[in-house]
């Protein structure tokens, strides 16, 4: 049941909102892995825009070492969790100089608050499959807080790069975890 509610958030977030909204994607590069996000712009102001973001991220343990296999000449990961998250959080950037600095730079400050879906899939299965629809799921709340800066092109794609900072605890310790809090590197464009 937690699946289906979070799969109707995830579908109304690109149907039924406002028809002048802006849309965008990107990828996440942070402390604990790695992943793409889809962004919802659902209303700007002069100072502020309010949206939506979901992102799909694969959580990697620092103990994760890759070797070779001189039998079978394939790389294996030894130590492996397989962790991901999908944090749906609304979302809110301020723009302190918008207006105020030329050539369409337009520096922000992001705060991020939602739930998030933790999926603990059991690492020695080999099957991905298996692996993967058998695994046990938690909800949980998080938020993010960072800084970015967003290069505007007027009429076409803008680009964004952001530093951030997850803040997600978790209620009981998931893959060796206690939280999954960690600095986020996000490249993004927008249309």
């Amino acid at each position: 049941m937690k699946r289906l509610v979070f799969i109707i958030i995830v579908i109304s977030l690109g149907y039924g909102q406002i028809s002048s909204a802006k849309h965008g994607g990107g990828l996440n590069v942070g402390d604990r892995g790695a992943g793409i996000f889809y962004h919802h712009n659902i209303k700007s102001y002069n100072y502020f825009k309010m949206g939506a973001t979901i992102r799909w991220f694969d959580i990697r343990p620092p103990e994760e070492i890759p070797s070779y296999n001189y039998y079978t000449g394939q790389y294996e990961n030894k130590n492996t969790i397989s962790l991901a998250i999908f944090p749906l959080f609304g979302t809110i950037n301020f723009y302190p100089f918008e207006g105020k600095i030329a050539n369409n730079f337009s520096p922000y400050i992001s705060a991020k608050l939602g739930p998030v879906l933790v999926i603990d899939a059991d690492a020695n299965i080999k099957s991905f499959s298996e692996r993967w629809f058998n695994a046990d799921s938690k909800f949980t709340y998080g938020g993010n807080i960072g800084i970015g800066v967003e290069f505007r092109q007027p009429g076409k794609f803008h680009y964004s790069v952001e530093f951030s900072y997850d803040l997600i605890p978790l209620s009981s310790v998931i893959g060796n975890y206690s939280n999954l809090n960690g600095t986020v590197l996000s490249f993004s464009i927008h249309r």
